[in-house]
């Protein structure tokens, strides 16, 4: 009995030291019957569109028809010299929209921002910019990703750290670009703004999508990571499966 005390109070601990290391969850956002609900340990203020009403989010999923829902983090900001990684879990309808509907985009408040874009001729994601003149605009895509209407993705919009900015597509890098200017991306570049389903400051390029998790985490990774609470209890279970297994 006391072995396997201890074996589980080991595992706890080796479960917490590897969250500490693993990238620190910000923000996940879970979409409920009765509107949107942000588990966030920073300050978050959310704008749903008028063309957005709680019949369209069910089943822990908002559907946006060329529509999009903004919130604006009011504290604890990201900077574009941050390692981080905004994640998405979404489905395009049959539709997706115009020719370059945006998923997602984020920025600062006078509007510079990123955006991540599916392109429905040429049927490739698109990482893009605005407003930032020192884009390399010949890395903003390296190829098409196909995509099967309905089925669901996982994109990640990542940066390193340097003015560099990737969009993965289930962990398949769709395309990147740079800030080649360290002003552009310094520390004083807080990015506060997020909008899904359409472009940030703007009405133009909405989406048909719909949406079923979204994540900010502090750290570089193209998976959605679990909640440390989650993982210390999977990790705990585990233990007592391996612990059963051996008595018998």
């Amino acid at each position: 009995m006391k072995k396997t005390i201890i074996t589980l109070l080991a595992l706890a601990g080796v479960a917490v030291c590897a969250e500490s290391l693993s990238p620190t969850l910000v923000w996940d956002m879970d979409f409920l019957t009765t509107g949107v609900d942000l588990k966030c340990a920073n300050g978050v203020t959310t704008n749903l569109g008028t063309g957005v009403g709680t019949n369209l989010i069910e089943d822990g999923a908002i559907t946006l028809s060329n529509d999009k829902f903004s919130f604006t983090q009011t504290a604890g900001r990201v900077s574009y010299a941050d390692e981080f990684t905004l994640l998405a879990k979404v489905s395009l309808s049959s539709t997706q929209g115009n020719n370059h509907p945006v998923i997602f985009s984020m920025g600062e408040d006078n509007k510079w921002y990123w955006k991540a874009a599916y392109y429905t001729q040429s049927k490739a994601f698109n990482l893009d910019k605005d407003g930032f003149d020192s884009v390399d605009e010949s890395k903003k895509n390296s190829g098409a990703i196909a995509y099967t209407a309905g089925s669901i993705i996982t994109l990640a919009l990542q940066s390193d750290g340097k003015g560099k900015l990737t969009l993965f597509v289930d962990g398949e890098m769709a395309g990147y670009t740079t800030i080649t200017k360290a002003s552009d991306y310094g520390s004083d570049k807080l990015v506060n703004n997020f909008t899904f389903g359409g472009r940030n400051g703007s009405d133009d390029n909405k989406a048909n999508v719909t949406i079923y998790d979204a994540q900010l985490v502090r750290g570089l990774t193209t998976q959605l990571i679990p909640e440390p609470t989650t993982a210390t209890l999977s990790l705990l279970a585990l233990a007592g499966l391996v612990t059963r297994r051996r008595r018998k």
